[in-house]
């Protein structure tokens, strides 16, 4: 008989909920929201910019650190970033993260112009550090797809 009860305990603290203290967690999800690209922008400023929508599906907030990714656009290396700064992200909700980034060699001017209107294809890799209720986590995202430039230079996936 005691067994029996012992059994039910624990099943039932397993079973419980978080404020039992059982974690459930789930990792967030990166995918991305738009790239713009602003032919005109200058030297002082990156043309293109990656905005990344970070999804918290869980009930407790978390804080992203860390972020690096990698563009494509139609096979050609764009350039990579890194960027470390807190973001908060409240429990069950979306974040945005715009990302500009450095250009590459291969990424000329000539080659961006040739970018801005039309349909292209994009490719984004990389990786986002969230610091979460059982620690650090490092977590991968990767992104293929086609988007539409228009004579606003400015895109959605």
């Amino acid at each position: 008989m005691r067994s029996l009860a012992w059994r039910l305990g624990w099943g039932l603290l397993l079973g419980g909920c978080t404020p039992l203290g059982l974690w459930l967690y789930e990792d967030p999800k990166v995918t991305v929201s738009q790239i713009t690209l602003e032919l005109g922008s200058g030297p002082a400023r990156s043309p293109v910019t990656v905005a990344l929508a970070m999804q918290n599906t869980n009930d407790y907030p978390l804080s992203s650190e860390h972020v690096e990714l990698s563009l494509r656009l139609d096979g050609m290396a764009v350039g990579e970033t890194k960027r470390d700064s807190t973001v908060p992200m409240a429990m069950d909700t979306v974040s945005m993260v715009a990302l500009p980034i450095p250009l590459s060699r291969e990424a000329t001017p000539e080659r961006l112009h040739n970018l801005g209107i039309g349909t292209h294809t994009f490719a984004v890799r990389g990786q986002a550090i969230f610091q979460t209720p059982i620690g650090k986590r490092k977590v991968p995202f990767a992104q293929e797809g086609s988007m539409i430039f228009g004579a606003r230079s400015g895109s959605t996936p």
